[in-house]
């Protein structure tokens, strides 16, 4: 039975064997994290209008750089995206482990804009080791497409 995630003007269900990270208090309630049961993470954060889709996955990209050796990033473009949704996966290796990281923005949703009108995009990243990356990819994927069709709840 999957469980239901309601947060930022989202109601999204996930698998009940992914663990919700609970956020201190000065992290806010603009995004949420996911522990994954082999090992990873789902993470999904609000971003400004303001913030520039380049700028933002440079800054990710960077921050890895500046972690591990042999970074190698690739765009990628997802089954059911949007024109403007900007997709990279990042691969690096940890150990002797491959990790992949894929980090995508797309637009609000017109309950997160609702709920929070400053919210732009959503960044969603899926990262873990590839095979383990690999098994929870279908479920990252079918999240984006929970993301890309909400609506505001119809008043009755």
């Amino acid at each position: 039975m999957p469980a239901t995630f309601e947060g930022f003007g989202l109601k999204l269900l996930y698998p009940d064997n992914w663990k919700l990270v609970e956020r201190a208090e000065d992290e806010g309630d603009q995004g949420t994290t996911f522990d994954l049961p082999g090992g990873g993470f789902v993470s999904l954060e609000t971003l400004p209008i303001t913030r520039e889709d380049e700028l933002v996955l440079s800054e990710i990209d960077q921050m890895l750089r500046d972690q591990y050796e042999d970074l190698e990033r690739e765009s990628v473009t997802l089954p059911g995206a949007d024109d403007d949704e900007k997709a990279i996966d990042l691969r690096f290796y940890y150990l002797d482990l491959v990790v992949m990281s894929r980090v995508v923005l797309l637009d609000a949703p017109p309950p997160t804009r609702e709920q929070m009108p400053i919210a732009g995009r959503i960044l969603a990243q899926l990262q873990a080791e590839l095979s383990d990356f690999e098994a929870a990819e279908p479920v990252f994927n079918a999240i984006l497409q929970q993301i890309r069709t909400a609506e505001l709840p119809s008043e009755e």
